[in-house]
């Protein structure tokens, strides 16, 4: 298996946080379950890992606040997948939901 490099981890990283958002609340349900239900649901597991995350803390990609608030976002996530709330039906009304979205637009304006 090829090892990525630290850009394109960071890469991967940002397009992650870019298929979870606010934005979401205003689109149809096929663009959430392919944005959140799909690309999102594998880069938060894969690319906001700890050691993962880590490794961009390290690099001086991302700050040491950056990491706290992606292990949180994460975190949320996982404990939601685990809920009746993992599903488009309530993303746009569940308050939970709102949390998430609501965190990876405040990670995404670090980045900018």
């Amino acid at each position: 298996m090829k090892k990525i490099s630290l850009e394109e981890l960071m890469e991967l990283y940002k397009y992650t946080l870019e298929k979870c958002g606010t934005y979401l609340l205003e689109v149809e349900d096929k663009i959430i379950e392919y944005n959140i239900f799909e690309e999102f649901d594998i880069g938060i597991h894969t690319y906001f890992h700890i050691d993962n995350l880590l490794k961009l803390n390290e690099a001086g990609l991302i700050s040491e606040e950056v990491m706290d608030k992606s292990t949180t976002l994460r975190n949320m996530v996982i404990d939601i997948q685990q809920s009746d709330k993992w599903d488009v039906k309530v993303v746009r009304n569940s308050p939970e939901w709102i949390k998430i979205l609501g965190l990876a637009d405040e990670i995404r304006s670090y980045l900018c």
